[in-house]
């Protein structure tokens, strides 16, 4: 059995980035353009687009709460903060979302309608709030950060954001919607046009400080490849990932097809090892979490959240390996 590599790099990353050079992912927080903030971390941002109707993107980390509530009033001062849309409805996403409504009067919580459906089954939010403890830990000892042991507090969505719906911000910005299933069912993204700007989150894959794109595809592999294709046709300057930074100028220009070429490849390289592994996801999990997590340093997506997804991802192969060996076999 051959399995993966584990000298850092996966062979099918080698491959597919070939002649491609490693992606630059910018850290910088604050103003990153006209009228456009990242703010608190660059690891689990929050994005702001400012004008006559300010908009916020993603509420990350429920420990974060005080913190962007601290960074929004920052660059707003007195102004109230209108809006904030969330990407899709994972605890890393919406973890403040809640907080946020409860300490900004009149924000309206933007979402698209399977997100607003998340926060009516108990059970889920119970998952979201379990994750969000794990997350105050990882901030508390492996970050050092001084976050708020606040637990999740479910939000209300006000704002059903569906495809091609379109917000003025201010008379020279203003934000498109995107679908973009795939990594979940709810999963959209944002795009300005005017900045040439998208807040895509995982949509458009997560990119590591090695140039190792995450195909971050949860529900469905061809869902996400399609939800890709659409972001490839944007005329784009900056690329906001949902963890690690932004992608600006020539990078972000080729970033698209750079995630939709490795993707590929780590779908084709999932069900190479599923078989040959006879169909053992327990053991294909094991040699990817080899190769694409243990060996990477932190900071880094918290255990059990990781393993929750790469469940999902090899699940996802799985699922469409049997279904073509089906058709195959008819």
């Amino acid at each position: 059995m051959k399995g993966l590599s584990l000298s850092g790099l996966w062979p099918v990353f080698k491959t597919a980035a070939k002649g491609c050079p490693i992606l630059k992912l910018q850290k910088k927080t604050g103003k990153i353009a006209e009228d456009f903030y990242l703010l608190l971390n660059p690891e689990i941002p929050l994005f702001l687009a400012d004008g006559d109707n300010p908009v916020a993107f993603d509420a990350g980390f429920a420990c974060l709460g005080p913190f962007y509530a601290d960074a929004i009033s920052g660059v707003l001062g007195n102004r109230p903060l209108k809006e904030l849309w969330l990407t899709h409805s994972h605890y890393d996403h919406c973890g403040a979302a809640g907080y946020l409504q409860q300490h900004i009067e009149g924000l309206a919580v933007g979402a698209a309608p399977g997100a607003a459906r998340v926060m009516e089954r108990p059970g889920a939010v119970e998952v979201i709030s379990q994750l969000s403890r794990v997350a105050y830990v990882m901030m508390k000892q492996i970050w050092g950060l001084d976050a708020q042991d606040i637990d999740f507090a479910p939000y209300r969505v006000d704002r059903i954001l569906r495809q091609g719906f379109e917000f003025e911000i201010s008379s020279r910005l203003s934000v498109r919607v995107i679908e973009t299933p795939g990594h979940t069912r709810d999963c959209i993204s944002f795009h300005l046009p005017q900045i040439k700007a998208l807040i895509s989150s995982e949509a458009a894959g997560i990119p590591d400080v090695t140039g190792y794109i995450y195909a971050d595809f949860l529900v469905d592999y061809d869902m996400y490849r399609a939800s890709l294709e659409k972001l490839a046709m944007l005329d784009l300057d900056l690329i906001c990932v949902g963890h690690g930074g932004v992608i600006a100028g020539p990078d972000a220009a080729g970033y698209i097809k750079q995630a939709m070429s490795q993707c590929a490849a780590f779908k084709d390289e999932v069900e190479r090892l599923l078989n040959e592994e006879h169909g053992d996801m327990d053991r294909v999990m094991a040699l990817v979490r080899a190769t694409e997590y243990d060996p990477k340093p932190d900071p880094k997506q918290p255990e059990p959240a990781y393993l929750l997804n790469l469940k999902a991802r090899v699940a996802a192969i799985h699922k469409r390996l049997a279904a073509q060996n089906q058709a195959d076999a008819c």
